[in-house]
């Protein structure tokens, strides 16, 4: 596994990652931050039912397992939150009438578990060879009980969190393409969060230059 040892200096979760673990997969990831750890495939461009196709663009379909097996409505919303990331951020206009699947595995949850999710999807994605307008990173916030925002807590400080942030920004300009908010929390906790996740997502981007230099002949 490759290591981000600056990413510590940023007060976030040490992440590894390795890539084509999976063989009967088009493209596999498997990404811990700190001790939490999702394992993703990617399959497609597939063919798919007539119903499901698209003249205009691919049928994105995403599947979250749990660890503990049978998926609940806050496992749904997990689904709705990183199909809607991966649409935007894949060039499905380039692969009309079929379907791409991405199946997401917890392994480990203790803490962050959502925005390990989203940048394994990433990852794997970018491990698929699918073309992509740009790569995406999310970074987590929580708003403890005396009014500060913790960057990337740890599972007791989620527990014990007034609030929840979880961000996703762009590669290309840092812009704000997800958010999910979960909570009591003011407008200025709000946009310190923000901004403390935007500025950590740089790392989390310099981690993935640093995974494809490894498995990619050619950047």
């Amino acid at each position: 596994m490759t290591e981000a040892a600056d990413l510590k200096e940023c007060k976030l979760k040490h992440m590894k990652c390795e890539l084509n673990v999976l063989s009967k997969s088009d493209g596999s990831a498997i990404l811990s931050q700190g001790e939490t750890v999702t394992l993703i495939s990617v399959n497609g461009p597939l063919d798919i039912k007539v119903q499901n196709q698209s003249i205009e663009k691919c049928y994105l379909e995403v599947l979250f397992c749990t660890k503990g097996g049978r998926p609940s409505v806050p496992d749904r919303y997990k689904e709705h939150i990183i199909r809607q990331t991966c649409e935007s951020a894949i060039m499905g206009s380039l692969y009309p009438r079929t379907g791409i699947t991405v199946t997401i595995q917890e392994l480990e949850d203790y803490g962050g578990l959502l925005s390990c999710a989203v940048n394994c999807a990433c990852l794997a994605l970018l491990n698929s060879g699918l073309a992509m307008r740009y790569v995406f990173a999310a970074v987590s916030c929580a708003v403890d009980e005396t009014g500060n925002v913790i960057l990337e807590p740890t599972y007791q400080e989620v527990m014990n969190a007034k609030a929840r942030f979880n961000f996703v920004f762009d590669s290309r300009n840092k812009n704000l393409i997800t958010g999910f908010s979960e909570g009591i929390f003011s407008e200025a906790a709000y946009e310190e969060a923000l901004e403390m996740s935007r500025a950590a997502s740089d790392l989390v981007f310099t981690f993935y230059r640093d995974i494809v230099t490894k498995y990619s002949n050619v950047i």
